[in-house]
């Protein structure tokens, strides 16, 4: 299946909506939605009307289509057909569970979970209870369950209702109001759900970790830059060399033999594909195109078939077919972001403060 609808993010922090078909001209025929986008924090979408900004000055906005003008008038919440209007400043990092209802860290390290800024008046920032402190990561599962990524590398599992920080340390099985330590010297991580969680070490090696800790752990590869877990039994692995593997359970060699050369089973069973080279970025949108690079050139490639949508590209977020049609309000959580090693971004891989 061929994307044909796709936000792009230049290098020079300008946000577009990109429309296909692809690769018949670079760049393709697209819409400014906005510019002095930060190229850390950077956007989130809803679907093609509607997206959340964080501007180069730590201003997050809701953005409502159409677009054209750069920036949109400013306006209450919601905002109007061709506003924006301001949820939080001083933003580092941010994970949306739909368009009401966000986890925001600051650029001060803090991780907030804000509400209700649904007001004829939205106070700026919006109602919200503070999560932890000191953090470099972080992943909601839901607006009660939420992984975090200290900045001493400890990994924790926290439970609502959030106020304490840092919460207590969960006793005799509690789940509320308190965290469970996973994984210590975490450089960065990706939950499945609630027992599985990929984790890259401070030495580059992954693992999966499985149930409380200490967790069953099995190591699945090394030497790797970024992670993007499909499943418990499926992650696409991409290398410090800067190749993209899709590998498959059970794990525990490394590396895992080429599928193409296992036996038994059949392919697909503990072995791993080679999905691309010299990759800078991927991410994985099974409901809008599959897998999508940017290579070492900062070129934008759709995997399969391969085609090549944009250049200088340091972002993007390709929708879905219901993602794309006009007019109709997508208030899910949207799938995960793109995985850029040296700029981690996206769920599960949002770092703060921004270094460098």
């Amino acid at each position: 299946m061929s994307v044909q609808q796709i936000y792009v993010l230049g290098s020079d922090g300008n946000l577009w909506l990109e429309d296909g078909p692809f690769g018949e001209q670079i760049p393709p025929p697209r819409t400014p939605v906005d510019g002095h986008v930060d190229l850390y924090a950077s956007f989130w979408p809803f679907d093609a009307q509607a997206t959340l900004v964080c501007g180069d000055d730590g201003n997050l906005w809701l953005e409502q289509g159409p677009f054209n003008a750069v920036p949109l008038p400013d306006s209450s919440y919601p905002p109007g057909p061709g506003t924006r209007c301001q949820i939080d400043g001083s933003v580092g990092a941010y994970a949306p569970l739909d368009e009401g209802d966000i986890f925001v860290c600051g650029q001060d390290g803090n991780l907030w979970y804000e509400f209700g800024f649904g007001t004829t008046n939205p106070a700026v920032p919006p109602p919200r209870y503070p999560v932890d402190g000191d953090v470099a990561g972080f992943q909601p599962i839901s607006a009660k369950e939420v992984y975090v990524l200290g900045s001493d590398g400890n990994l924790w599992h926290e439970f609502a209702p959030f106020g304490a920080v840092p919460p207590p340390t969960c006793t005799a099985g509690a789940t509320t109001g308190c965290r469970t330590l996973v994984d210590i010297n975490v450089r960065e991580f990706m939950a499945v759900d609630s027992q599985h969680v990929f984790v890259v070490d401070a030495q580059n090696n992954l693992w999966l970790d499985a149930g409380s800790f200490p967790p069953g752990k099995v190591q699945v590869d090394g030497d790797v830059a970024g992670i993007w877990a499909v499943d418990a039994e499926t992650v696409f692995v991409l290398g410090l060399d800067g190749n993209l593997w899709l590998e498959t359970a059970p794990f525990g060699v490394v590396p895992l033999p080429l599928c193409s050369q296992t036996s038994g089973f059949g392919q697909g069973f503990a072995c791993r594909t080679l999905v691309a080279s010299s990759v800078d970025a991927f991410g994985f949108f099974p409901d809008a195109g599959g897998v999508f690079v940017i290579d070492f050139n900062l070129d934008l490639f759709q995997v399969s078939p391969r085609t090549q949508i944009d250049g200088n590209v340091i972002d993007f977020y390709p929708l879905s077919p219901g993602q794309s049609l006009m007019g109709e309000r997508r208030h899910a959580r949207p799938a995960l972001r793109m995985v850029r090693p040296t700029r981690p971004i996206g769920l599960g891989r949002s770092r703060l403060p921004r270094r460098g």
